[in-house]
């Protein structure tokens, strides 16, 4: 009796651990749907905060850019356009940046098709890849300036310093070298806030062509926020001249390209102050537009050696200004580009410098190319007349 009451014993525990074990088992089957589903909720939540971050990641601006010839005859092309930036966080710590021409008052896709295009930025190596054939080129023009970086400009406030840009694994383009001397400055404005301004001038360099060289140099400005992440303004203006000739030919580009909103109004910047102004006025922005007395077309050394250099020294001014946290390819990258489209027919429009003294309130002193690096007369007017705002 005892031995069969002992197995009746043993078996009822059995019983109890195996149920014990069951319930034990359907709760974690609980917890474990609940978990999912409380997975599902929270990856649902991501989804949308990433969506609403890429939202919040769409920017637009408008870029003037204009290139005057003046030797033979003279040659005015300016160019207008507003255009849209889309920055999509990808993984591995990369970034996509998808640009479209947006004009609200012209088809600016079907004028300017090459500024729809997109490219991806490492952020840890801060090298942009994933472009188009046509603009391949340029990626690595930006890959090299990165590498040469030593300094970033958000740790240099206040501060004037040298910088290189080594160009000597690239064929046929500039010297192997530009060196730049750039100077930062701390600004705080009402309607942005704190924010950063940076300007690269480059030292005057040489550029070979057929029987000789043009001199040349860039000076460029950039208006950061305090984080250096968001771009507000860039101005950029190259000079080159020759006299390979037997005349006095010179080439100018300058561009300026501004935050505006959904409307294309630009964001407010006439309270930056006398010290941004002081900054600008050294770029070399021409206070009128050239005349025209004898129009021409662009001459062989500035069709194709002169824009190309404008060009190039419009990717490597930014990348130094920057310090290659990368916004700058929003600008340097769609500078480029609209270059490729003024190299033909001759089209007017208000100076860049009436534009911005008009648009924004401010007082620049009348500019010339600073340092008296470019050489040669250009016959100035009193300007092309109409409204000069910058939208």
């Amino acid at each position: 009796m005892m031995v069969k009451a002992r197995r009746i014993f043993l078996k009822g525990d059995i019983m109890s651990h195996v149920i014990r074990k069951l319930r034990l088992i359907n709760f974690y089957h609980k917890v474990g749907f609940c978990f999912l589903i409380l997975t599902g909720v929270v990856f649902q939540v991501i989804c949308l905060t990433n969506l609403a971050k890429a939202e919040e990641s769409v920017h637009r601006y408008k870029m003037v850019s204009t290139v005057e010839y003046a030797g033979e005859g003279q040659f005015r092309n300016q160019a207008e356009t507003f255009y849209t930036v889309k920055k999509e966080p990808l993984q591995n710590d990369k970034l996509r940046y998808s640009i479209a021409a947006d004009d609200p008052n012209v088809d600016a896709q079907q004028k300017y098709p090459s500024l729809t295009f997109s490219f991806v930025v490492d952020q840890n190596t801060q090298h942009v890849s994933a472009v188009g054939k046509d603009m391949s080129f340029w990626a690595k023009v930006h890959n090299e300036s990165v590498k040469s970086l030593k300094k970033v400009s958000r740790d240099y406030v206040g501060k004037t310093w040298k910088q290189s840009i080594d160009l000597s694994s690239l064929p046929d383009v500039l010297p192997d070298e530009l060196r730049f001397t750039l100077t930062a400055i701390r600004l705080r404005t009402n309607t942005v806030g704190e924010m950063i301004a940076v300007r690269a001038m480059s030292e005057p360099f040489f550029v070979k062509i057929e029987k000789g060289s043009f001199r040349t140099k860039i000076n460029t400005v950039y208006l950061f926020d305090s984080q250096i992440e968001d771009i507000y303004l860039n101005i950029s203006v190259f000079d080159a001249a020759t006299d390979v000739r037997g005349l006095n030919e010179t080439l100018h580009h300058e561009v300026a390209t501004y935050k505006t909103d959904s409307e294309g109004v630009p964001v407010d910047l006439s309270d930056v102050g006398q010290d941004f102004e002081k900054l600008v006025a050294k770029v070399g922005l021409r206070k009128s537009g050239l005349e025209i007395v004898k129009e021409s077309k662009l001459p062989k050394w500035a069709y194709s050696k002169g824009l190309r250099a404008a060009q190039i020294s419009n990717i490597c001014s930014a990348a130094v200004c920057e310090g290659a946290l990368n916004p700058v390819t929003m600008i340097s990258m769609p500078t480029a580009q609209i270059l490729e489209f003024q190299r033909e027919n001759a089209l007017r429009g208000i100076p860049i410098f009436q534009r911005l003294v008009s648009g924004f309130g401010w007082n620049l002193p009348t500019a010339g190319f600073v340092g008296a690096a470019i050489a040669g007369g250009i016959a100035l007017s009193d300007g092309d007349g109409g409204d000069a705002s910058p939208h």
